[in-house]
């Protein structure tokens, strides 16, 4: 075989090697109880949202998609940017979302549920789009609501970016008059999963507004069900790393 055939066959494998190792960094499979076995059919667990890749996330519903996030450069605590929440007025909200592939409440109760923030003052909520429910308005097992995480007194001082952790054992209320759940008080998880054994997380997110004069705030890292999702302004390159410049095996 000649020299040059010989170089050939090198890069063809190489190029090939890379093409099986880059899909697995964008669509990276949970590691929670979903597990490897258990994941919701066209549910991936989306390591890294981008401005040019969101990979899952954004507004999936008619009635929110004025209240868009953006993808910033600013950092919270890593080096590659976030994603915005940012609001003008008591009107407005910005929130962005990722399907949850209808995982039973009772069975995230144990998992992590976290992200990070940087801002002034902790201001990011958390939520958990619900349906299956029943109580208040609804008498069957068609209800739906959304379970809402806020900072408390006891948030981490965010001023130079913090982890909001374990929001799992936080409190939380709901949107919606549910058992377990009623009038906007907090209540546990467990509480509402211990009312509510047919609920299902549809899907989860991020978000602020409502009530907020004008505002923004960074959130990043954003952990639920074993996924943790980071964002980041740009997609990150693809280098060839200890292989250096496959351009250069053929010489010039």
């Amino acid at each position: 075989m000649s020299t040059t055939a010989r170089r050939a066959g090198i890069v063809a494998a190489l190029v090939s090697s890379a093409a099986l190792i880059a899909p697995a960094f964008a669509g990276a499979l949970p590691t929670g109880s979903l597990g490897s076995d258990e994941t919701a059919p066209g549910v991936t667990c989306d390591a890294t949202s981008t401005e040019t890749s969101a990979n899952g996330w954004g507004i999936p519903f008619d009635d929110e998609k004025n209240q868009t996030a953006s993808y910033s450069a600013e950092n919270v605590l890593d080096e590659d940017g976030s994603l915005e929440l940012a609001v003008d007025g008591v009107e407005d909200r910005s929130v962005s979302y990722h399907s949850a592939g209808g995982v039973r409440l009772s069975d995230i109760l144990d998992t992590d549920i976290s992200f990070a923030e940087r801002a002034e003052t902790a201001k990011a909520s958390f939520q958990l789009r619900l349906s299956g429910t029943t109580g208040g308005k609804f008498t069957e097992s068609t209800g739906f609501t959304t379970l809402v995480w806020v900072p408390g007194v006891t948030a981490p001082d965010t001023t130079e970016g913090a982890v909001h952790a374990d929001l799992q054992d936080g409190q939380w209320w709901s949107t919606q008059n549910i058992d377990g759940a009623k009038d906007f008080a907090r209540v546990s998880l467990d509480a509402i999963a211990e009312a509510q054994p047919n609920a299902v997380v549809d899907h989860y997110g991020v978000s602020i507004g409502r009530g907020s004069a004008a505002t923004s705030t960074l959130v990043d890292a954003v952990t639920f069900n074993g996924c943790t999702t980071n964002f980041a302004k740009k997609d990150a390159e693809i280098g060839t790393g200890s292989l250096g410049n496959l351009g250069n095996i053929f010489g010039s």
